[in-house]
C-alpha cells in the first residue's frame, strides 16, 4: 500500500467517524494528523504585545461622565433609567448623546441615589434593588 491509499483510507475512516458522532451528538474522537513535512513553516513565538503602541484609555471629560453614569446604573441596578433616558433623546448609545445630555443624565442619577440613601420618593426615582 503506498502512502496515498493510507492518506485515503485515513480520511475516510476521520470522515466515517465524523459523521456517526454528529448523528450521535457527541465529539469525535479521530481526526486527521497531517504530515508535519507537509505543513507551513512555523511561525516565531509569540510576544507580550508592545504597550508603548497602544493608544491611551480615553480619560476626556465625556468619558469620565459615561463611566460615572454606568458606574451608579450597574452598582443600584438602574440600566433601565440608563436605557430610558437614550429612548427619550432618540439615540442608541451612551456615546451619541450631547455633553450637556451626559451632565443631565449624570445629575438624574446622582438624584436617583440620593433619593435611594434618604427613602426620599422623587417622581421619577427608580426602585433600590
Amino acid at each position: 500500500m503506498g502512502k496515498t491509499r493510507f492518506e485515503e483510507l485515513a480520511r475516510r475512516l476521520a470522515a466515517r467517524s465524523a459523521e456517526l458522532h454528529a448523528e450521535r451528538g457527541s465529539a469525535p474522537p479521530l481526526a486527521l494528523v497531517k504530515d508535519p513535512a507537509e505543513e507551513p513553516a512555523e511561525e516565531p513565538p509569540s510576544r507580550l504585545p508592545d504597550w508603548t503602541s497602544f493608544q491611551a484609555v480615553d480619560v476626556s471629560e465625556r468619558a469620565l461622565m459615561m463611566h460615572k453614569i454606568m458606574v451608579i446604573a450597574n452598582t443600584h441596578g438602574w440600566q433601565i433609567a440608563v436605557t430610558h433616558f437614550l429612548m427619550t433623546k432618540g439615540v442608541p448609545y451612551l456615546s451619541d448623546l450631547t455633553t450637556p445630555q451626559l451632565d443631565d443624565l449624570l445629575d438624574r442619577m446622582h438624584g436617583y441615589v440620593d433619593a435611594a440613601e434618604m427613602g426620599a420618593c422623587m417622581h421619577d426615582a427608580m426602585p433600590t434593588t
